[in-house]
């Protein structure tokens, strides 16, 4: 059942890693709720580039791919010593996102009104606390 429940989330990074790569090419779906915004305008917090959206994305692939080497799904790479450890750090970072930096993510953030800030709580936080969860156990195994 675990294996299952971490193919699942190696499922979702790559749903995101592809989500990204069309906002690195110019998609617009879905920007208006993915970026914090400072009040209840449209005018993010943050400006994401290309290559800095591009390697969000190839990042969410790799990590797909850790946790498909972890459950043997991909058998050219061995789970080994690194492979755990680098689940224990994915474990770790998306734990502090699911907390957040104080201002415009995570549970703790000041700013609650905007549109970004009620998807977060209700979703992208949750989310990034199953994550690490799955990340953590995927280093047991």
């Amino acid at each position: 059942m675990i294996k299952i429940l971490i193919g699942i989330t190696s499922l979702i990074f790559i749903i995101i890693g592809i989500i990204h790569g069309f906002w690195a090419f110019g998609g617009k779906w879905g920007v208006s709720t993915a970026l914090p915004t400072k009040d209840e305008s449209d005018f993010p917090a943050l400006r994401p580039r290309m290559l800095g959206t591009l390697f969000i994305g190839l990042l969410c692939f790799f990590a797909s791919v850790l946790l498909l080497v972890q459950i043997d799904l991909i058998t050219v790479i061995k789970s080994s010593h690194l492979s755990k450890g680098l689940c224990i750090v994915g474990g770790i970072v998306f734990l502090l996102r699911a907390i957040g930096e104080g201002k415009y993510v995570g549970f703790f953030k000041k700013i609650k009104h905007t549109r970004f800030a009620k998807q977060d709580t209700a979703f992208y936080s949750p989310l990034c606390v199953w994550i690490s969860v799955i990340f953590l156990i995927a280093s047991f195994i």
